[in-house]
């Protein structure tokens, strides 16, 4: 018996279905623990990082600084020739603009993130990038800690503890998730990601 309508091509029986150009759409896997490990810890090192960064915005006195940078602060006001702002006032600036820009960084990482779980290989790409300021930063701060320049300042020893502690805890997180995310059974599933989350 033949039907009145346009032909249609037959329905598929493996469990894929097809795009709009006609492109097969491969069907959704399971999400690997490989990759649900990565995403936790991706959120894990963002709120570390966060936290730290916004803890040592509110913190930081001006008087805390190396000397080296101190310097170079004062040189910078003073060749901009303006009396109308304070070194203090300056400084005051800069931090909130610090401040801004951690949150929208952290932001964009933890979009990343729920980008890398939907199965995006360019995701994790950029993640490996954010990843490599973590750890450097990490990596910095024990140095600074091991090497006596880490100093408490004005803030006090418990939260100059605290800002240390988070920005170590963030690399560990970042560094940890960057292996997570390269295994073999991640890399399969970030492979072609656009079409395992049906975009």
């Amino acid at each position: 018996m033949t039907g009145t309508g346009p032909w249609r091509p037959p329905e598929r029986t493996d469990g894929a279905s097809e795009r709009a150009d006609g492109r097969p759409v491969e069907p959704a896997g399971p999400l690997p623990d490989d990759v649900h490990s990565a995403w936790g810890l991706w959120l894990a090192a963002t709120g570390f990082a966060l936290i730290g960064m916004l803890l040592n915005a509110a913190t930081s006195r001006f008087g805390d600084l190396p000397p080296a940078t101190r310097d170079a602060f004062r040189d910078a006001v003073e060749t901009a020739g303006t009396t109308d702002i304070s070194i203090e006032a300056l400084f005051g600036a800069a931090r909130i603009l610090g401040a801004v820009l951690a949150v929208l960084v952290s932001v964009v990482t933890v979009w990343l993130a729920f980008r890398l779980r939907a199965g995006k290989g360019w995701a994790r790409t950029m993640l490996d990038i954010v990843a490599i300021f973590l750890v450097v930063d990490a990596v910095s701060v024990v140095i600074g800690v091991f090497g006596g320049v880490a100093e408490a300042g004005e803030r006090g020893e418990i939260v100059t503890f605290l800002v240390i502690s988070l920005q170590i805890l963030a690399g560990l997180c970042a560094a940890t998730a960057v292996w997570r995310q390269h295994t073999a059974e991640a890399m399969e599933f970030t492979t072609g990601g656009g079409a395992r989350a049906g975009e």
